[in-house]
């Protein structure tokens, strides 16, 4: 498996970027999402661009205020998944990368400009970026403390989050859109992006991390125990989908996993034994969870396939 990724000029006067929200009918935030899109386009002036928002399980209409109709497309599905979502606004897109947001999430007003200077400069597959709380100004995660870009290593797939991501829409199509299985309202609740990311990485795709590229998410101090599980539930078994498709880069997931579980089981005993040391951090993480969720989602997936 290479991790190289090439640097190339590329002719941009065409490109078109699609954003592809897959909803649930929360209208205040989700007009947040789309408002904060339009700004991006105000700012970038040149860039071509269109705003698909998939409703899953919504006939009611909802009532939001949009700049630009001409760009935005709106689209009902009866059934309830975020990858089944995804995959309807994927068919439906025209742009060349796409754009996948959560409808809680935005971006930064020179989103489109650091964006589209990246994609005539990089040769890429797929690009993320440092994902902001948006009230607190605070990181998402540790890991977006890195500035600068980097082409992404297998082992550093915690880069590439669901909230905030793009791929080219060329490359998706060849290596398969989302897993259905995978994600909010599937049978393993999430880790549908970090499939997608082993899939493109087990081909030698290039994925760049852009700290400039900013999108904003809310962080949560207090996570309850059944998402956590449900989120680590979805962890274990994509990894162990990674382990029996592609065997020959075993060596790469089984570490993964062999570090998230130990680590987890650790920090539960840090629980029992000093309680006070790691309160906040178990608040946030629940470890515990973490620990049981994996484990589980590795055997189910194996026990299953």
């Amino acid at each position: 498996m290479s991790f190289n990724g090439g640097i190339k000029n590329m002719h941009n006067a065409d490109l078109k970027i699609s954003f592809i929200i897959a909803s649930i009918g929360e209208a205040r935030k989700l007009q947040e999402t789309i408002s904060s899109i339009e700004k991006a386009y105000d700012y970038a002036k040149n860039t071509s661009i269109e705003i698909l928002i998939v409703f899953q399980g919504v006939d009611e209409n909802i009532n939001l205020r949009i700049k630009y109709p001409e760009l935005s497309a709106f689209y009902h599905i009866k059934e309830k998944g975020l990858s089944l979502a995804r995959n309807y606004g994927i068919n439906k897109s025209k742009g060349d990368y796409l754009v996948f947001l959560d409808d809680d999430a935005a971006v930064k007003e020179d989103f489109l400009v650091v964006l589209s200077e990246n994609i005539s400069k990089i040769q890429a597959a797929a690009f993320c970026g440092k994902i902001m709380d948006p009230e607190k100004s605070s990181l998402y995660a540790e890991c977006f403390s890195s500035s600068g870009f980097k082409f992404l290593n297998p082992f550093e797939f915690a880069y590439f989050m669901g909230s905030a991501h793009v791929l080219k829409k060329e490359i998706l199509e060849r290596i398969g859109l989302y897993d259905e299985k995978f994600g909010a309202g599937a049978k393993y609740p999430a880790a549908e992006e970090s499939d997608i990311f082993f899939r493109l990485k087990s081909r030698n795709e290039a994925v760049v991390y852009l700290s400039d590229l900013v999108f904003y998410h809310p962080v949560y101090d207090v996570t309850p125990d059944s998402k956590r599980f449900n989120y680590s539930y979805a962890s274990g078994a994509m990894l162990m989908k990674q382990i029996c498709r592609d065997t020959k880069h075993f060596f790469i997931y089984v570490p993964i996993v062999s570090e998230i579980v130990i680590k987890s089981f650790l920090r539960s005993m840090e629980t029992i034994f000093f309680p006070k040391l790691i309160k906040e951090r178990n608040a946030r993480f629940k470890y515990r969870s973490v620990f049981t969720g994996t484990l589980k989602g590795v055997w189910d997936y194996l026990w299953n396939s």
